[in-house]
Formats: C-alpha cells, structure tokens, sequence
C-alpha cells in the first residue's frame, strides 16, 4: 500500500490537499522516530512504539514510517524488528 494513499492524520480524504499534509505528518513521524533513535542509539520496534506513543498514530502510521524511514535514508534497520538512526 503506497504512503500516499493513507488518510491524513486525523481524517480521510483525497485531494491534493489531503496528500501534501500526509506528506507532512509521515515526514514529522520519521524525524520522532530518527531523533529518539540519536539520542537512545539502537533500539526495537516495540520499544520505539512504546516511547513515542505509536498506538495513538492511527493504523498502520507507525509501520509505514518505519518502512519510509528506511527507504528514505533517515533510518537504518539492524536486525529484526531493530532500527538505528541512520547518521
């Protein structure tokens, strides 16, 4: 499932609008995720969810920030379910 067709956070929607503030949301997710991990170093997955409040994201936000964490550089995954800051 692509990141752009994800409801922004909090409601749905389709528009260009709509695209460009999930944009914004998944950019500030990854930068909670990437700077927790620069200032603890490596850690899990449940441990990251737990410390930033992941559960309340909405479905499937916490995931997919990862997963674009990972494919945009931000973040680097070192085991299973283990990710570190990539810098």
């Amino acid at each position: 499932m692509s990141r752009s067709s994800l409801a922004p956070f909090p409601g749905p929607g389709g528009s260009v609008a709509d695209e460009e503030e999930n944009e914004w949301w998944l950019r500030r997710e990854i930068a909670l995720i990437r700077n927790l991990l620069r200032d603890r170093g490596e850690m899990d997955k449940g441990e990251i969810g737990d410390t930033l409040g992941c559960k309340y994201w909405g479905p499937m936000r916490f995931r997919g920030a990862l997963k674009e964490g990972v494919a945009r550089g931000a973040l680097r995954k070192t085991g299973r379910n283990r990710y570190a800051a990539a810098d």
